[in-house]
């Protein structure tokens, strides 16, 4: 089997995965329809770059097609802004994004009318130049802002799903901080694919494409297995949640009596270890103060600012200390470890064991083990 055909059956197996995906993006039933269809839109520009591969001896539907590509970083900017802010909606504002596509395209049609009718080899010359420096350059300097201001909004609302959600509700941060991991890796992947395709070293081209397909195939395996495991996945985080820093900074909560304080933490505590809220594995914030019938903003506070951990942190160590009981009890030790994630409120093995190495040092099988 030559590189040639290596390379068209892997893009076909992404292309057949990315349809597969979009189908399901499309008919799951959701209430955040409009973060789907941005996600299609990002899986599809994806395919039609990678459909390049079958039409690159027609110049003209080659480069028509190559078009899209303006369309990836965008497309997945949105997106994440989307799952970013419960209440965003597309807006006339977001057809800025479509400009350097649509620039491109007015430059590709200007040269295919002009080389047609006119022939003029000095405006065809400047026009093929115009073509390449939007093509290449103007194209990776768009990827690169795109990646930037993606990993900007991840890092900036970091802070609101440590202090707001727990294990379960944050896959969606997750996967998007996988995905923009692939980004990033794809982007000198690409640059370099650009570089070798001016020089005879085309076999590095070829296999530099074959990574870069691999890398997107990749891709969309990922969306489904997180799909797969976690049918919630593909919902909105409300990133309009102010920290605890910006709570205490605006004088929204005051606890200004000790006792008062003290009152609340013993009653919190109790309740976690009495009811064990801890066990529902979306459990956030807002439904434990809803719970307890108090403000989520004085618990945020509480939680963040006099406890001293991340809400995050705070509900993992009962789940941890209750995963601690099942593996030391002789009684359960036929438990399995995935039995006992799911039981403490855990959704991942991998989840898990980091946060268990992270509270005692070891993993749960060494724990475990070492009581047996």
């Amino acid at each position: 089997m030559n590189d040639p055909n290596i390379l068209k059956i892997i893009a076909l197996i992404s292309i057949f995965i990315a349809l597969l995906l979009s189908f399901f993006l499309l008919t799951v039933k959701t209430n955040h329809k409009l973060s789907n269809r941005l996600l299609v839109g990002f899986i599809m520009f994806c395919s039609f770059d990678i459909i390049g591969l079958f039409i690159i001896q027609y110049q003209a539907v080659y480069l028509f097609s190559k078009t899209f590509t303006f369309l990836i970083f965008p497309s997945f900017f949105l997106y994440v802004q989307s799952i970013c802010r419960i209440n965003f909606k597309l807006s006339l504002n977001n057809l800025l994004h479509t400009i350097p596509f649509i620039i491109y395209n007015l430059v590709l049609i200007s040269y295919y009318v002009i080389t047609f009718y006119s022939g003029d080899n000095s405006i065809i010359d400047f026009l093929n130049k115009l073509i390449w420096v939007f093509g290449v350059i103007l194209l990776k300097l768009q990827a690169l802002f795109y990646i930037i201001a993606v990993i900007y909004t991840l890092r900036k609302h970091k802070k609101i799903y440590l202090e707001n959600y727990t294990e379960g509700s944050i896959a969606i941060y997750k996967l998007l901080s996988q995905i923009t991991i692939i980004l990033v890796i794809t982007f000198p992947i690409t640059v370099s694919k650009e570089l070798v395709s001016h020089t005879p070293l085309y076999d590095s081209f070829k296999w530099l494409s074959i990574v870069l397909i691999i890398l997107a195939l990749a891709m969309f395996c990922l969306f489904i297995l997180k799909a797969l495991y976690n049918s919630e996945l593909f919902r909105n985080v409300d990133f309009n949640i102010q920290t605890a820093n910006q709570i205490t900074q605006e004088s929204k909560v005051k606890i200004e009596n000790i006792a008062d304080q003290n009152l609340i933490i013993e009653q919190l505590l109790q309740y976690m270890k009495e009811q064990e809220p801890y066990l529902n594995p979306t459990l956030t914030l807002m439904e434990l103060s809803s719970q307890l019938d108090m403000p989520s903003h004085k618990l945020s506070i509480i939680i963040n600012k006099h406890i001293g951990q991340h809400f995050f942190d705070f509900v993992n160590h009962y789940r941890i200390a209750k995963a601690k009981t099942y593996l030391q009890d002789f009684m359960n030790n036929k438990l399995t470890i995935q039995q006992v994630f799911y039981d403490v409120g855990f959704n991942s093995k991998s989840s898990f064991n980091t946060a268990f190495k992270k509270h005692t040092g070891l993993t749960p099988t060494e724990f475990k083990n070492k009581f047996l």
